[in-house]
């Protein structure tokens, strides 16, 4: 789900190629010479350097790409696209470079992909993908991926439309400790959750993505959105969203039927998708775009007895509405109620009432012990990431603050806030972002002590000072084996070593 679209380099007709940076673990890239062909753009190295043929089908354009990635590589894929910038880093094989920050945010962890010391592409077939929404479980911290990707050298590339993976719980500040995946095959290899259709782009179901997730004790719940198509840098159509159900610790989901948001009559979900009940012409809610269309992606949020979720159309240019439900009351859509506005209370239809004025991207909502306050983070067009602030869940919500702006991470998205800071008084936030062009998630700390929330700003309180590629810091023990980062260690590698500043990418349709 990462809209991006990077200046073209230049092709020359003899495939020369001319100086290259690293590609950015964090999400930035470095300049890149001319590149004639495509054989020598995908070199020998990278786990997907077959990449024209083995993504499954699904095409944008002439090339066979599909899946969350799609929305990134459908503004990339052209006829200047020859350069190995425009390429995820687990296509390439090429290295990768951490920034070294000097300010309120710092990187923490490269948490997943092949450049990640915690070796997700080994254990567990994850060398792209992307989300990282984080819920605590049973004592547990679960991370819920969306489009995932394998080596692509099988026939089908592993492409798992979400998967997730078992963390300790507890503070982050020492990485999130990966434990195993849930679900998993008998080599602990992770399972898609609810697998998409994997259809062409347009013609039915591409891919089913994950957009929030909870835990009631017992069960498991997540909303998960039916993409149908990925069109234009931050625009994309969906079927339907739902909410889906486990019982047994993650280890099988089931689509609850009767929460279904239908906006379109698609029907042909993969065979392996169980529901309850059965889905027909009974127990099917009918299509209802009208009512429906601004309901297709969800951020959770479990305060006072109730869920309270807020959605937004598909997409990334839509406002956030506000509905709740009692917790004992989750599968029942009728339980639901809509927010009207202030004075105006509480509905039982969709109301179009905004608490979360457009743009809205991949939301994360949770209440913060620090700051006493609810807090709402998603990109905005001033930064990568920007946080707003509320005395209450229905706000009214603050103006935005950036918190990581496009010199740190140029091509970042779907900032997902970690549980801990909910019921713990600590001025760190810990939150997860992707990169579009790393394609992989990565885990940030921001102290929230360096702002105040009631004058917001664009400015980050953050500054990148050199950028260090991944396996030097590696080799110089700057990251354990975990992918934990030793942040002194790093500048003192920087500053033997510094490396050129990554230009900024300001993508299109952001």
């Amino acid at each position: 789900m990462a809209p991006a679209h990077a200046a073209a380099q230049s092709a020359d007709s003899t495939g020369s190629t001319g100086s290259t940076g690293s590609s950015g673990s964090t999400g930035s890239t470095g300049s890149t010479g001319s590149s004639g062909s495509t054989g020598s753009l995908l070199g020998e190295s990278g786990p997907c350097n077959s990449f024209f043929g083995n993504i499954p089908p699904g095409s944008l354009g002439p090339f066979p790409v599909t899946g969350s990635l799609a929305n990134a590589t459908n503004s990339v894929l052209d006829a200047t696209a020859t350069s190995v910038r425009r390429f995820p880093r687990w296509v390439t094989g090429a290295d990768g470079t951490i920034p070294v920050l000097k300010g309120a945010t710092s990187v923490r962890q490269l948490v997943t992909g092949p450049t990640s010391p915690a070796k997700t592409d080994e254990l567990y077939d994850i060398h792209g993908t992307d989300l990282g929404i984080t819920f605590t479980h049973d004592g547990e911290t679960m991370a819920l991926f969306g489009d995932t990707f394998g080596d692509c050298t099988p026939t089908d590339n592993q492409w798992r439309s979400n998967v997730m993976l078992a963390t300790a719980g507890g503070s982050p500040e020492n990485g999130m400790d990966v434990l195993r995946a849930v679900p998993s095959d008998p080599q602990g290899k992770a399972t898609a959750l609810v697998q998409g259709a994997h259809q062409s782009n347009g013609t039915g179901e591409v891919t089913v993505i994950p957009t929030a997730a909870i835990s009631t004790g017992d069960d498991m719940y997540m909303r998960v959105m039916s993409v149908r198509d990925w069109n234009a840098p931050g625009g994309w159509n969906t079927n339907y969203s739902a909410l889906v159900k486990s019982t047994d610790d993650g280890e099988s989901w089931t689509v609850l039927t009767e929460t279904m948001r239908r906006v379109t009559d698609f029907t042909g979900w993969n065979p392996t998708v169980q529901f309850e009940p059965a889905p027909d012409s009974e127990t099917l809610p009918p299509v209802d775009g009208d009512r429906w269309y601004g309901a297709q992606m969800s951020a959770f949020l479990l305060d006072a007895g109730h869920l309270y979720e807020y959605v937004t159309p598909s997409g990334r240019q839509g406002p956030a509405m506000l509905t709740r439900v009692p917790i004992g009351q989750i599968e029942d859509p009728a339980a639901y109620e809509w927010y009207a506005g202030p004075g105006a209370g509480w509905t039982d239809e969709p109301t179009g009432y905004d608490v979360i004025p457009a743009r809205v991207e991949e939301l994360s909502v949770q209440y913060n012990e620090h700051l006493d306050k609810y807090i709402a983070m998603t990109p905005s067009p001033t930064g990568v990431v920007s946080m707003r602030v509320s005395e209450s869940p229905w706000g009214p919500w603050s103006e935005p603050q950036t918190i990581v702006d496009r010199s740190m991470f140029p091509n970042g998205y779907a900032p997902m806030i970690h549980p801990f800071t909910t019921d713990n008084d600590s001025r760190y936030l810990y939150y997860t972002l992707s990169t579009w062009d790393a394609y992989n998630v990565f885990l940030l700390r921001t102290d929230l002590d360096e702002f105040d929330f009631a004058a917001p700003d664009a400015d980050p309180r953050t500054t990148v000072e050199s950028r260090v590629t991944v396996s030097t810091a590696a080799e110089s023990g700057a990251i354990d084996d975990r992918g934990v980062i030793d942040e002194e260690r790093l500048e003192e590698i920087a500053e033997a070593e510094p490396a050129v500043a990554e230009p900024i990418v300001e993508p299109p349709g952001r």
